[in-house]
């Protein structure tokens, strides 16, 4: 059950039509009885309403945006469902478009909805706090073209050592994205691991991984001359020195949606397998 008492608005920052859109959801979720609070960038364009802020307590996220509006919105609200509202390209974590709001209102009044969560990433180093991680985090040269080289243990054990362009280390949320397009495989979200996907490789030698959640990733620069750049969820936030590692293990932290469906093959069909760049904008 989804309380209508604490909903919170979030919506992209940089797109005109979105924000349109979102505003016209509000108007309908107030008229519904939801006691709705939008992100400042909604706020803005409305009369006498303040944004949310960190202090309320929120039991419903709802997301106007594609994929990387719902990663920025996990960076600041934690273990709360997520109902994604695709006005982005592919939108493979978003649930409905637009145009289907009213029925899934509806639904969830009805309470025909389930939630799922997911288990993110924590990744650490000796310097900065931990950060959480709901897609992946990628290590990689801090000069694009050039090589690194990283060494990878698993719970303490030597595996290999990567001499390429980097490294990504997903969730199943993740899986779809960055790590499929290096090469990695889908994880289907009833299994709890993650991926270690190489980027491009020097040797061949060097292949993908599915590797339990449980287990703790050691990732460090091997480059005498080379730094590393840590990437977590789409944004930078440590560069790596010579020597210098990071700990990447699983977070207390989850990422939640709330789904009318559970047919995962179903969202890779329409979604993945029919995806034409072309029927979307930019």
């Amino acid at each position: 059950m989804v309380s209508k008492d604490s909903c919170i608005l979030i919506t992209s920052s940089s797109q005109e039509k979105v924000k349109k859109i979102a505003l016209s959801a509000y108007d309908r979720l107030k008229e519904r009885g939801f006691n709705v609070f939008p992100d400042s960038f909604l706020a803005e364009r409305m009369v006498d309403v303040d944004p949310v802020c960190s202090e309320i307590t929120v039991e419903l996220i709802l997301v106007y945006g594609g994929d990387g509006t719902i990663l920025k919105t996990f960076k600041n609200w934690k273990n709360i469902p997520i109902l994604g509202i695709n006005c982005g390209r592919v939108g493979f974590l978003s649930e409905i478009k637009p145009e289907e709001l009213d029925e899934a209102l509806d639904k969830i009044e009805r309470n025909d909805f389930f939630t799922e969560f997911y288990s993110a990433l924590a990744v650490s180093t000796k310097a900065f706090p931990t950060i959480s991680a709901a897609n992946d985090v990628v290590v990689t040269s801090d000069k694009i073209g050039q090589i690194i080289s990283l060494k990878v243990q698993v719970n303490d054990k030597y595996l290999y050592t990567v001499n390429g362009d980097g490294l990504v280390i997903s969730t199943c949320v993740g899986s779809s994205a960055y790590s499929l397009s290096a090469g990695g495989s889908l994880i289907m979200p009833n299994v709890d691991a993650f991926s270690l996907v190489p980027i491009c490789p020097f040797s061949r030698r060097i292949v993908p991984l599915v590797i339990s959640s449980d287990v703790e990733l050691i990732i460090t620069n091997l480059s005498n001359y080379r730094a590393g750049h840590v990437i977590v969820d789409g944004a930078t936030y440590y560069s790596l020195g010579h020597g210098e590692s990071i700990t990447v293990q699983k977070s207390t932290d989850k990422i939640g949606f709330l789904r009318f469906s559970d047919s995962y093959v179903e969202r890779v069909k329409d979604k993945l397998l029919k995806y034409d760049p072309d029927d979307f904008d930019e």
